[in-house]
C-alpha cells in the first residue's frame, strides 16, 4: 500500500512537471512573439522617420525652389502692364502648379494665367493668421477645386482636405506694389509620399503648424485627429523628428512618426494602425508557433514512452530540489552581505524580509520590520499624498520604480534615499511580491549641490574672463566655449558650435579669418600632439589686428583629458610697441632714422662683412653756415632746408643705402656692397644736386652747399 501510494505521489509529480512545461512553452511562445512583433514595430518606426525625414526635406527643397522661381518673376514683372505672357512662361515651366497671378494690395487678381480669376478678390480666410518664417511669404489653406476660380477654403479642420486641392503661396517685394500668388497642385505631394503609404493601415498628413491641415492620403477619424492636436501642441515646443507608439485607443495602438521643417511652416505626420500594420507578421508568427506547439506536444508524447525512468526523475527531481533550497541560502547570504539595504514586501507593502543593510540605514532590526507596513516606519511626510500614488501606480502595472525622496530613521533623523522597486511576477503575471533596494543619497546629495555651485561659478568665470575660452576633449567634442570668442574673430553664432558638438568647424571657420589659414590648422595639429603648453603665440587677423594664443593641456592624475584655448586681443599693445619703436629709431623731423639707429644698422653691416667679406662705405654730409640760414630765415626754414636735403638725397640713394641724421645739420649714408670710389662719385653728384635744386621757401630762394 506504502509502495502504491508512493507510486501515485510520482505520476502526480510527473503530470505536473509536464504541465509545467507546457506552461512554460507557452510563456516563452509568447515573450517571442511579443519580442518579435515589438522588432517589427521599431523596424517600422525607423522606416516611418526616414520616410516623414525625406518627404519633409524634399518638400521644403521644392518650396524653396518654387519661392525663388516666384521671387524672380515678381522681380521681371512691370507695372502698369501686362504681364499675361510672363507669368504663362513661367507656369510653362513649373508642371506642378495651376495657375500663376498677380495680387494688388487690396487682394484683387489684376492679371492672372487664368483669365476667369482676374478681378477677383480673394477672401480673408486664403491666408488665415500665420507667423511668415520668411519676409514677404505667405502659405494658405488647401482649397477645393483647380483653381482660385472655383476655389472654396476649407476652414473645418477636422474634416479630410479637399481631393484633388490647390495650395496657394504668395510672395511680395517691397519695390511691387502686388503680389505674386501661386497655386501649387497638392497631387505632387500625394505622388512623392505614395511610396510612404504603400502599407496597408497607413496614412500621411501634411499639416501647417498652426493647425491647418493641407493634405491627406486617407480621411481622419478621432483617434488620428487627437494624435496631430498632440503632434502639433509638440511642435510649438520642440521641432525636432519624433517616432512613438500611442498606447492603444478604443482597442487600436499607433505607430507614429512626425517631423516639421525647420524653415517653412509646415510638417508631416505618418500614422498607422499597429495591428493592421502587423497583421502579416502576425499570421507568420501564428504559423510558426502551431508548428512548435505540434512539435511540442509529439516531444510530450515521447517523454510518456519514457516514463518507465520515473525513478531517476524523481532522484533528478530531488537533487534538483536540493540544489534549488543551496542557491536560496546563497542567495539570502549574499543579499545579507549587501551594502545596500533590501526589503521584499507583500503586494500589500508589509515587510517580509530585510538585510541588515537595512538596519544600519534605518536603525529598525529584522523583527521590529517584518511584519508591518514599510510606510509606517520610514515615512517623514516630506513628500505628498500624490508622489506615493504615482509610485504605486507603476509599480502595481508591473514596471519598475526609481525615485529620490527623504525618510525617517527610528531615532526620527531625516536622510535622503534613492529608492529602486522591482515587482516580483509569478508564472500568470501576477505580483507576489515587492524588492526594494534603499540606498544612502545624503552624502552624494551634497556632493551633487557642491558641484553645482562649482559649476556655477567656472560658468561665471567663464562668461566674465576678459578673453575668448575654448576647451575641448581628448575626442575633440566642445567641453567649454564663452561668447567673446564669436566677437572676437567677427564669428557668426550657431548651434553647430555648442558644449558636446565636434570643434573641428569651430576651428576651421577660425582659420578663414587668420592671414595663413593652412598655418593656423596645422598649428593646432601640431599643438594637440605634442601636449605641451604654449604661451604668447601671435596671430595675424585679416582685418589687420593681432591675436594673442595660449595653448594648456588639461590633466587629471597625470593623464591627459583635453586642451584650453585661451584668445586675447593684443593688436593696441602692437600698436604701442610700433609706435615707441618708431619713436626710438627715426628722426621726427625728417622720418629718416636716427643716431642710434644708423649705428645699429652699421653694427649689423660690419657683422655681416665680417661673414660675408666684401665692401661697404659710410658717406658723412654736413650742411656749411646752416646757422646763417635759421638767423636770416628763421628756424622753420632751416627745417624745411633739412626735409628739402633729405628729399634731394632719396633721389640718388639705392633701395639698400641707409640715409640717417646724427644731429643738428650732420647727416650719414651708410652704401652696402659701394667702394671709396662709389661713395665719392655719389658724395659729387650730392654736391652738384643741392647746388642746382635751391628750396624755394616762402618765395625765397635759399641756396644751401
Amino acid at each position: 500500500m506504502e509502495k502504491r501510494l508512493r507510486y501515485l505521489i510520482s505520476d502526480i509529480a510527473f503530470v505536473a512537471v509536464l504541465a509545467l512545461c507546457a506552461a512554460l512553452g507557452c510563456l516563452a511562445l509568447w515573450y517571442q512573439t511579443e519580442s518579435e512583433k515589438q522588432q517589427f514595430a521599431r523596424t517600422f518606426l525607423s522606416v516611418a522617420t526616414r520616410d516623414v525625414t525625406h518627404i519633409t526635406n524634399n518638400t521644403g527643397y521644392i518650396l524653396d525652389k518654387l519661392v525663388t522661381d516666384l521671387d524672380r518673376t515678381l522681380a521681371s514683372t512691370e507695372t502698369g502692364k501686362s504681364n499675361t505672357n510672363l507669368l504663362k512662361h513661367v507656369l510653362k515651366g513649373i508642371n506642378y502648379l495651376q495657375s500663376i497671378s498677380l495680387v494688388d494690395a487690396n487682394g484683387k487678381v489684376i492679371d492672372s494665367t487664368t483669365p476667369a480669376n482676374v478681378g477677383l478678390v480673394l477672401p480673408d480666410t486664403t491666408f488665415p493668421s500665420l507667423q511668415d518664417t520668411k519676409a514677404g511669404l505667405q502659405i494658405g489653406v488647401a482649397h477645393a477645386g483647380t483653381d482660385l476660380a472655383n476655389a472654396k477654403p476649407v476652414n473645418d479642420n477636422a474634416h479630410a482636405t479637399p481631393d484633388p486641392g490647390c495650395l496657394p503661396i504668395s510672395v511680395s517685394r517691397k519695390d511691387k506694389p502686388y503680389s505674386v500668388l501661386a497655386t501649387v497642385n497638392l497631387g505632387m505631394l500625394v505622388t512623392q509620399s505614395a511610396h510612404a503609404v504603400d502599407t496597408p493601415g497607413t496614412r500621411i498628413s501634411f499639416i501647417r503648424t498652426d493647425g491647418r491641415r493641407l493634405l491627406d492620403t486617407t480621411p481622419p477619424d478621432a483617434i488620428t485627429l487627437d494624435i496631430e492636436r498632440d503632434t502639433i501642441a509638440r511642435w510649438r515646443r520642440n521641432k525636432q523628428i519624433f517616432a512613438r507608439e500611442v498606447e492603444a485607443i478604443n482597442n487600436r495602438a499607433w505607430i507614429v512618426a512626425d517631423s516639421v521643417h525647420p524653415k517653412w511652416p509646415f510638417g508631416v505626420v505618418w500614422a498607422a494602425d499597429r495591428d493592421t500594420l502587423l497583421a502579416d507578421t502576425t499570421k507568420n508568427i501564428q504559423h510558426r508557433n502551431l508548428t512548435i506547439m505540434l512539435l511540442l506536444l509529439a516531444g510530450m508524447a515521447c517523454v510518456l514512452f519514457g516514463y518507465v525512468f520515473f525513478r531517476l526523475a524523481r532522484r533528478h527531481e530531488r537533487e534538483h530540489h536540493m540544489q534549488t533550497e543551496a542557491q536560496r541560502r546563497l542567495l539570502e547570504s549574499t543579499l545579507n552581505a549587501c551594502a545596500s539595504a533590501i526589503v521584499i514586501t507583500s503586494p500589500n507593502g508589509t515587510i517580509e524580509w530585510v538585510n541588515p543593510a537595512y538596519t544600519t540605514l534605518t536603525g529598525y532590526t529584522a523583527a521590529e520590520s517584518i511584519g508591518r507596513n514599510a510606510r509606517e516606519l520610514t515615512r517623514s511626510g516630506a513628500q505628498s499624498d500624490g508622489f506615493y500614488a504615482q509610485m504605486w501606480r507603476t509599480i502595481l502595472d508591473g514596471h519598475v520604480w526609481h525615485g529620490d525622496l527623504v525618510n525617517r530613521r527610528k531615532d526620527g533623523s531625516l536622510y535622503d534615499e534613492r529608492l529602486t522597486i522591482n515587482p516580483a511576477l509569478n508564472s500568470n503575471g501576477e505580483i507576489r511580491h515587492f524588492i526594494a533596494t534603499k540606498e544612502n543619497y545624503t552624502e552624494h546629495k551634497a556632493t551633487r549641490e557642491g558641484l553645482e555651485v562649482l559649476h556655477s561659478h567656472l560658468n561665471a568665470v567663464v562668461e566674465n574672463f576678459p578673453g575668448a575660452l575654448v576647451m575641448e576633449d581628448t575626442l575633440g567634442r566642445i567641453v567649454l566655449l564663452n561668447q567673446f570668442l564669436f566677437e572676437l574673430l567677427s564669428l557668426p553664432g550657431s548651434n553647430d558650435y555648442v558644449l558636446g558638438r565636434p570643434i573641428y568647424p569651430l576651428m576651421s571657420l577660425s582659420s578663414h579669418v587668420v592671414e595663413d589659414s593652412r598655418a593656423f590648422m596645422t598649428r593646432i595639429e601640431e599643438l594637440r600632439t605634442s601636449g605641451r603648453a604654449e604661451y604668447g603665440e601671435e596671430i595675424h587677423i585679416k582685418d589687420g589686428r593681432w591675436v594673442e594664443r595660449d595653448f594648456i593641456p588639461i590633466r587629471l592624475h597625470e593623464k591627459l583629458i583635453g586642451f584650453l584655448y585661451i584668445y586675447r586681443d593684443i593688436s593696441q599693445r602692437k600698436r604701442h610697441a610700433r609706435e615707441l619703436w618708431q619713436l626710438a629709431t627715426s628722426d621726427p623731423l625728417t622720418g629718416i632714422p636716427n643716431r642710434r639707429a644708423f649705428f645699429e644698422q652699421m653694427e649689423r653691416e660690419r657683422m655681416r662683412l665680417v661673414r660675408y667679406p666684401g665692401e661697404a662705405a659710410v658717406l658723412m654730409l654736413d650742411i656749411d653756415h646752416f646757422k646763417q640760414i635759421n638767423d636770416t630765415h628763421g628756424h622753420a626754414a632751416g627745417d624745411a632746408m633739412l626735409c628739402h636735403i633729405v628729399r634731394q638725397a632719396r633721389k640718388l640713394l639705392r633701395e639698400s643705402d641707409v640715409l640717417a641724421r646724427l644731429g643738428g645739420e650732420e647727416f650719414a649714408i651708410l652704401l652696402p656692397q659701394s667702394s671709396l670710389e662709389g661713395a665719392v662719385g655719389l658724395a659729387e653728384r650730392l654736391r652738384k644736386t643741392l647746388i642746382d635744386n635751391p628750396l624755394l621757401y616762402n618765395d625765397t630762394t635759399i641756396h644751401v652747399t
